[in-house]
């Protein structure tokens, strides 16, 4: 796949309108726009590659099991240094398992693993229990690791997706497919997609400071 360019089968209902906004200053400025996604389909995440950003989002990632058997949220962003928080809000055994996928992996062995590399897998057998745990530098998302499967061992439907970084040049669209990544650093940046599964490079944009 190609700089500026989804798979094709995708371009047929996948639409991205942007814009940069400079802020008048040399901080940059935001990069605001719309995904169009099918009917009932998850958020995507948008993201900007290659920048580095030494003030994180101050919340952790909250994973929740909800009551009648699903997580929430389904597609969530983590950050370097701060905590995945899992929960349960069931009457019944839930497990977070964090698979962490391994593109490389699936090319050079023999015998891949089926799901990726386990991160975590925690029991929460009681409605109300709350365990927290570091989101590490190796979750990082790359072109060859970092999109992470979370699954319930007791309930294989049940899936939800997380993307680490570490920056916070990344966000989650919202009901509407309308998303904002403020304060981008001035300069040339490739930006990014991952949509039910897919991630792709959406396009290189131009960030002015004035």
């Amino acid at each position: 796949m190609t700089p500026n360019t989804l798979n094709v089968l995708r371009t047929l209902f996948f639409l991205v309108t942007f814009l940069a906004t400079g802020l008048g200053t040399s901080l940059g400025g935001d990069l605001k726009g719309r995904v169009s996604l099918p009917r009932d389909s998850s958020p995507a995440i948008v993201f900007v590659q290659g920048v580095s950003g030494e003030t994180l989002p101050k919340d952790d990632t909250v994973i929740t099991h909800l009551v009648g058997g699903e997580f929430k949220p389904a597609v969530a962003v983590a950050y370097v240094g701060k905590q995945f928080v899992f929960k349960n809000e069931d009457d019944q055994l839930h497990t977070t398992h964090l698979y962490l996928q391994l593109a490389y992996q699936k090319e050079v062995s023999g015998r891949p693993i089926k799901n990726g590399a386990t991160l975590y897998n925690i029991a929460l057998p009681k409605p109300g229990m709350e365990v927290s745990r570091p989101v590490k530098p190796y979750f990082r998302f790359s072109a060859d690791t970092g999109v992470i499967d979370v699954r319930c061992n007791s309930h294989p439907t049940e899936s939800a997706t997380v993307l680490v970084f570490d920056h916070p040049f990344v966000t989650v669209t919202d009901s509407n497919g309308d998303f904002n990544i403020p304060g981008v650093p001035a300069g040339t940046h490739e930006v990014w997609i991952w949509q039910d599964g897919d991630t792709s490079i959406w396009k290189s944009v131009e960030v002015s400071d004035s």
